[in-house]
C-alpha cells in the first residue's frame, strides 16, 4: 500500500511539473496552428543594440530577447555563399535549396499549399520598396502564375499602385488572390506606421478564424541599412520591435500559437566602440560602417514549437521545423508533415 501511495505521488509530481526554455514558462510539443512568421532582411544579433543602446532602451529588453528560442541560420545554398535576402526567404518558405532566383524557384511548393489543403487561412504583408522583393513577381512568370493565387497580400510600398487598396480606418472583407496596396503610400510617402497596418490587417484577417498564417516580409530594414540611413533604419527596427511585442502578447493568449522571426543575408553592421562615439551616433550616424553579409542569420521564437528553433540550421531548414517535433498525447496531427 505503501509503495502504490508512492507511485501515486510520483505521478501527480510528473503531471504537475512546470517546464521552462530560456528561463520562461513553455510547454513542449505544443502544435502550431496559428503560425506568424516575421521574416527581415539583413538583421543581425549585433543590430538589436540600435535599439538597446539607445536612452529609451536601456532598461528592458527588447521584444527580440524575450525569443524563449534563439537560433542560427546557415546562408548558403547549392549555388550561392550568402545568396541575397529575396533568395533566401524563398528557400525557408519552400524548403529548398536549389534556388537560381528566376521563374524555376516558384515551381516549388511553399508552406502555404501545404496548410491551404487543411484549412487554413493564408496572409502575407509585404514591405519593401523595390517590385523585385515581391512575392507577386511570380504572376509574370509563365506556368507558375498561381504561386500566391491563395494568399491575401498586402504591400506597404511606394511604387506600384493597383486597383485594391487598404487603409487601417477601414473595415475590408480580404479575398485570396487579391493584391492590396496601402491607400497611405499613394501619394509617394506612406503615412501608416507598419506596425499599426500589420496589427490591423492581422486582427482583421484572423477574426472567427482558428487555424491561419500570417506572414510579413520587410525589406525597408536592409535597404536604408544598405543606403547607410541609421537613423532611419533604427525607427524600422523600432516598429518591428513594436510588431514582435504586440505578437508575442497574442500568443500569450494562445498556447497553440508560433512566433517565428527569421532574418537571411544578414547586414555586418560596424558600430562604435567607446561611449562618446556612441554619441556621435545617435546625431549623425558617423561611426557606423554597413559591410558584405554574414555566413549566418538569426533565429527568434516564442510560443507552440519554438524549442526546434534553437541551435544552428540551415535556413532551407525552417519549414521542417515547424511541422517536425513530438506530438501532443490524445490529439492527431492535423497537417501531414512532408518532411518525414
Amino acid at each position: 500500500m505503501r509503495y502504490l501511495s508512492l507511485v501515486v505521488f510520483i505521478f501527480f509530481l510528473g503531471c504537475a511539473q512546470v517546464t521552462s526554455l530560456n528561463l520562461q514558462k513553455h510547454q513542449f510539443g505544443r502544435i502550431p496552428t496559428k503560425i506568424v512568421w516575421i521574416q527581415i532582411a539583413g538583421l543581425a544579433p549585433d543590430h538589436l543594440a540600435l535599439l538597446k543602446f539607445s536612452n529609451d532602451g536601456r532598461n528592458r529588453n527588447t521584444a527580440f530577447e524575450n525569443s524563449i528560442c534563439i537560433g542560427s541560420m546557415w546562408n548558403y545554398d547549392l549555388y550561392d555563399l550568402r545568396p541575397n535576402a529575396f533568395k533566401g526567404f524563398k528557400a525557408q518558405l519552400t524548403g529548398k535549396k536549389d534556388l537560381k532566383n528566376s521563374c524555376e524557384d516558384f515551381r516549388h511548393k511553399p508552406i502555404w499549399k501545404y496548410l491551404t489543403s487543411q484549412n487554413y487561412k493564408v496572409g502575407l504583408f509585404e514591405s519593401l520598396n523595390m517590385e523585385k522583393q515581391s512575392l507577386t513577381a511570380s504572376n509574370s512568370c509563365e506556368d507558375n502564375d498561381d504561386f500566391v493565387d491563395e494568399l491575401v497580400i498586402w504591400r506597404m510600398t511606394t511604387n506600384k499602385k493597383t486597383k485594391n487598396t487598404f487603409h487601417v480606418n477601414e473595415k475590408m472583407n480580404y479575398k485570396p488572390g487579391v493584391i492590396y496596396d496601402d491607400k497611405a503610400c499613394l501619394s509617394g510617402e506612406c503615412f501608416t506606421s507598419l506596425s499599426r497596418n500589420v496589427e490591423t490587417t492581422y486582427s482583421e484577417f484572423t477574426k472567427n478564424t482558428k487555424n491561419y498564417l500570417y506572414i510579413l516580409q520587410n525589406y525597408n530594414y536592409q535597404n536604408l541599412l544598405k543606403k547607410n540611413k541609421i537613423q532611419q533604419a533604427k525607427a524600422e527596427l523600432l516598429e518591428l520591435n513594436s510588431v514582435i511585442r504586440f505578437f508575442q502578447k497574442e500568443a500569450e493568449k494562445s498556447s497553440d500559437m508560433l512566433v517565428l522571426v527569421t532574418s537571411s543575408d544578414a547586414t555586418n553592421l560596424k558600430l562604435p566602440k567607446a561611449g562618446r562615439q556612441w554619441t556621435m551616433y545617435e546625431k549623425s550616424a558617423k561611426y557606423v560602417r554597413v559591410n558584405p553579409s554574414l555566413l549566418m542569420s538569426p533565429t527568434y521564437a516564442f510560443g507552440a514549437r519554438a524549442e526546434n528553433f534553437c541551435g544552428i540550421f540551415d535556413q532551407n531548414q525552417a519549414l521542417m521545423r515547424i511541422f517536425s517535433g513530438a506530438k501532443q498525447q490524445g490529439l492527431e496531427f492535423s497537417i501531414i508533415n512532408p518532411f518525414e
